[in-house]
Order: C-alpha cells, then sequence, then structure tokens
C-alpha cells in the first residue's frame, strides 16, 4: 500500500509539473491539465484529479501552453475545412518554432500528401472525362461499366492489412503475409491509433480507410498499439537491468531506447524508440522514470510481465 501511494504521489507531482494547458469551455468554466490525446470529436485532459475525456462540442478554446501548440492548433482547424495549403502553412510555422516537434513535422507531410492526393484526383478526373468521350465515340452501340474495387479490398492490397472497428478501437484484423504492413512488424490484434499524428479512434470507417489510402508508391505513416510480454524468469533483485533496454523521458512519454542485441527486449519484439503506455495494465506514460523501473522490478517472477507500447511506422503504398 505504502509503495502504491508512493507512485500515486509522484503521478500528482509530475501532472502538475507538465500542467499547461487550459480547456475553455462554452460556459465560461476552465479546466488546467496537459492534453495528452486528441480525437476527432474529444480530448484527453491529464489533471491532477486523473484522465479526463472533454467533447469538443462543449469546449470554446484550447489554449496551449507553448506557440507552436496554438499554430498547430490553428492547422488542425484549416485541415478539418480542407484547406490542407493554408494548414501547411501553420504546421510548418510550428516547425520553425521547435524544429524537434514531431506532430508538427508529421502533419506537414500528411497535408502535403493530402494536396498531392487532390491533385491527382483532379487530374484523374480529367482523364476520364477525356477517356469517356473517346470511348463514347468508339462504342456508342456498346455498354461496358468497368467496375470499382471495393475500398476495404484495396487496402489490403496497398499495404497489406484489414481492420476491424469495435468500441471506437481500430483493430488490425488481417495482415498479408510479405505486405508493407508485415515487413513493419505490424501484427494481428495490435490497434491502429493514428495516421500522420492524428488520432482516429471515434472517427468512422471509412475516413480512415480513406486517409491510409493515397497515391500509389507513396508512404503513409501511422501509429500502432500492441502488448509485448517480457519473461519474469530469473529476474533476481533487477529485473529492469536484464531487459536489455533503456528508458528515457521524452514530450510524447516514455521512450525506449539502447536496445542491446540478443537481450530480452530485442527478443521480445521491442524496438528502439517505441514508447511505453501501460505495464500490467498500470498507465505508465507519464510516470516518473524512478516509479516505471520500481514497477517492473517489482514484478512477480515466473509470470510474464506485459508491456503495452506505441510504436510509429512507415508503410509504403503498392501500386493499383
Amino acid at each position: 500500500m505504502r509503495y502504491i501511494a508512493t507512485i500515486i504521489i509522484l503521478v500528482l507531482i509530475t501532472v502538475e509539473t507538465l500542467c499547461a494547458d487550459t480547456v475553455v469551455m462554452k460556459d465560461r468554466k476552465e479546466t488546467k491539465g496537459l492534453v495528452v490525446d486528441e480525437y476527432i470529436d474529444r480530448i484527453t485532459l491529464s489533471t491532477v484529479d486523473g484522465e479526463k475525456t472533454i467533447f469538443r462540442k462543449d469546449i470554446e478554446r484550447i489554449e496551449y501552453d507553448t506557440p507552436e501548440q496554438n499554430f498547430m492548433q490553428l492547422g488542425r482547424a484549416y485541415d478539418s475545412k480542407g484547406w490542407h495549403d493554408k494548414a501547411a502553412f501553420y504546421y510548418k510555422k510550428a516547425m520553425d518554432m521547435n524544429p524537434d516537434y514531431k506532430e508538427a513535422r508529421e502533419a506537414y507531410l500528411a497535408s502535403h500528401a493530402k494536396m498531392w492526393r487532390q491533385e491527382e484526383r483532379m487530374t484523374k478526373k480529367e482523364l476520364d472525362r477525356q477517356s469517356m468521350v473517346m470511348n463514347w465515340w468508339k462504342n456508342r452501340s456498346k455498354k461496358a461499366q468497368k467496375p470499382h474495387k471495393d475500398k476495404a479490398l484495396l487496402l489490403k492490397e496497398t499495404i497489406g492489412i484489414s481492420l476491424l472497428k469495435k468500441d471506437e478501437v481500430f483493430t488490425v484484423d488481417e495482415v498479408e503475409p510479405y505486405s508493407s504492413a508485415a515487413k513493419a512488424g505490424i501484427e494481428e490484434g495490435d490497434i491502429l491509433v493514428g495516421i500522420w499524428g492524428k488520432r482516429i479512434k471515434y472517427s468512422k470507417m471509412k475516413e480512415v480507410i480513406d486517409e491510409l489510402l493515397g497515391p500509389k508508391f507513396s508512404e503513409v505513416r501511422v501509429l500502432i498499439k500492441k502488448e509485448i510480454s517480457v519473461s519474469t524468469e530469473n529476474k533476481g533483485n533487477g529485473l529492469y537491468k536484464k531487459l536489455g533496454m533503456s528508458l528515457e523521458f521524452r514530450y510524447e512519454g516514455l521512450a525506449i531506447r539502447d536496445i542491446i542485441s540478443g537481450g530480452r527486449a530485442e527478443l521480445a519484439g521491442f524496438r528502439d524508440g517505441d514508447f511505453v503506455v501501460a505495464i500490467d495494465k498500470n498507465i505508465a506514460r507519464y510516470l516518473p522514470l524512478d516509479s516505471v523501473i520500481s514497477l517492473i522490478n517489482s514484478s512477480k517472477e515466473g509470470k510474464d510481465i506485459l508491456f503495452t507500447i506505441r510504436r510509429n511506422v512507415n508503410l509504403r503504398r503498392k501500386g493499383e
């Protein structure tokens, strides 16, 4: 009990240290905390009282601690209206202010990908129109219609996955062998969390598939969540040292680095740059590092310890 109480106190101290964002509600009430996740219709705010879900329909505005985050908000607003060129402008300003702002860089690349897709569609539409006219003259007496591929099937063919939506979560239902997804380490049961830095939970299946489908031979950056089990056998007094990896606190959360070749971490499937979300279902992404290490070392020997991680991967689309 003393250990659990210590962790709770440390969590509160950490959240208070990180608290910087202000959510102004439509009823003029304000809530301070740290925006840890942003979805299409809601946000998750980490406060001293724990994580809270707040719906966007109830929010007047969000005042972020840093200027680059406010530029990001402007970019997202333009993106939602389909004005991707203006969105890219504000994402670029956020990047200029903070060159290490990964979310801004991913959003900037995504906005350009959307612009390319718009141009590709416009070009294809014009070519289709010209082709239709020519075919009409050539085959005035024939009635033929080229069937359109189902988008879910097209997704499977281009990047190698099929998705299943349940309780607003998008789970990888199937992975095609030798596909881009398989080579990136995506497995059946993994959860698709984001695309180009944008969280997709609560989105519609059609919107997610359209976002994943893009110009052929191009890349799309996705964020996946997966669970990795690690054996606690022969852990002694310190499992953390025997994992063969290091943990480091970054802006995005608790990152894994310095994985030793042939160590437990590598054999279990961890990769440099993975982010730890939870350990044995205990939320750990903003716990102090000492508390995380204590949590790992206190695991029971003989029972696997379960890490929930998030991983960014690039998937290359095939041509049609």
